[in-house]
């Protein structure tokens, strides 16, 4: 089976696992579009040079003050992918989006291994989702104290 066919296949079992019928890929954009409790959008691309899918989710804006905080936790839970269960968290520089991004080939992947790929990204960006939105507020906070500080914004561990 050709590797495309395979990515189809794994959708297809995707989306009756989710009891929302068989997913295809679009023809343009070779990618598919799920929508988790009414705000969490996961796009799945298909890579056909590389042979993998590709999960993103657009998590939240940085902050436009106060950032540096939150920008540290985000390196920090990058490094060899250790609170992100091997996701990568991303800057979108142009829109100062935060991006949660990961890739699995699809020759490595069955059925069941897939769910469970997608099972945790959607955990992970549920996850940075509320990190991001609770280091937003703190560094609003942050702008609002009378002596101009930051607050401390401890790090959350989502290994």
């Amino acid at each position: 089976m050709d590797k495309r066919a395979l990515a189809s296949r794994l959708l297809a079992d995707l989306g009756n696992t989710l009891t929302v019928g068989p997913l295809a890929l679009d023809e343009a954009t070779h990618s598919c579009v799920l929508l988790f409790d009414g705000d969490l959008v996961v796009n799945i691309e298909y890579d056909d040079p590389q042979g993998r899918l590709v999960l993103s989710s657009y998590l939240d804006e940085l902050p436009r003050e106060n950032a540096e905080p939150l920008l540290r936790e985000l390196l920090a839970a990058n490094l060899y992918w250790h609170r992100t269960r091997g996701a990568t968290l991303c800057l979108e520089e142009g829109t100062n989006g935060i991006l949660l991004t990961y890739s699995h080939s699809v020759t490595e992947l069955d059925s069941a291994s897939f769910e469970t790929v997608v099972e945790n990204f959607v955990n992970q960006a549920e996850r940075w989702t509320r990190r991001i939105g609770q280091a937003k507020q703190a560094a609003a906070d942050g702008g609002n104290r009378s002596d101009g500080a930051a607050p401390a914004v401890a790090p959350t561990n989502f290994a």
